[in-house]
């Protein structure tokens, strides 16, 4: 019997700002209930790890997504990634690892798809200061200095790239690839 794939989802807009308040234990009978094993959250805001049969990761976020606005009425899109996929994404960070929790913040935000080049012009026309940015593949990597915390401007992402998106720190991505390990 072939070994099952092993996944996380990326739920966009869980637990946020009071936007599609879930529990997680709702969350993780929802996974189960379309025969994903091993299923564990990480975190109040929508990232769950779980296993799977099915190797396609867009026909289960196709499933997730309706299943999820069926029965919980959540209508946010579902970012499905494997393991390899996550390890992708943070092994091409532009950003030093090693001055990004001490000095600095990241998140890496994954996209729908990827931006076109005058979405990716617009987005480097609104760097500044306290915001440095890199896109690779179909992700959006942004980095801050902690001294701009409190005090960074709010970017509109997804209508600057035009693509939707979920963010996710990344201290939250070097987590959840330990947890898929």
């Amino acid at each position: 019997m072939a070994a099952p794939h092993r996944f996380v989802a990326l739920l966009r807009a869980i637990n946020v700002g009071g936007l599609a308040t879930v529990k997680m234990a709702d969350l993780r009978a929802e996974f189960e209930s379309l025969g994903l094993t091993e299923v564990k959250t990480y975190l109040q805001t929508g990232n769950v790890l779980f296993a799977s049969k099915d190797g396609d990761a867009r026909r289960i976020a196709e499933r997730l997504e309706k299943k999820l606005g069926s029965s919980l009425g959540y209508r946010g899109l579902v970012f499905v990634l494997s393991r390899e996929e996550l390890k992708r994404a943070a092994q091409k960070n532009p950003f030093d690892p090693e001055r990004l929790d001490a000095d600095q913040r990241c998140h890496l935000m994954f996209l729908s798809g990827e931006p076109d080049s005058a979405h990716r012009k617009a987005l480097m026309a609104v760097q500044g200061d306290e915001y440095r940015f890199a896109i690779r593949d179909k992700v959006l990597y942004y980095a801050y200095s902690r001294t701009f915390e409190g005090g960074r401007r709010t970017i509109n992402f997804e209508k600057i790239l035009g693509v939707a998106g979920t963010s996710r720190s990344w201290t939250v991505v070097k987590k959840l690839i330990e947890l898929m390990e």
